[in-house]
């Protein structure tokens, strides 16, 4: 994943359609994660 901004534009593009609320939190709540996971990976 490059950033939140592209992969939040992506899923818009996507589904062809503004995120939704719940969307939008869980789209962060995955990027949130995986970024850890990778901090962790790193260390």
């Amino acid at each position: 994943m490059r950033n939140y901004l592209q992969m939040h534009e992506e899923f818009e593009e996507k589904l062809g359609r503004d995120l939704t609320n719940d969307e939008i939190q869980f789209l962060q709540w995955v990027f949130n994660r995986y970024m850890e996971e990778k901090n962790q990976q790193s260390a």
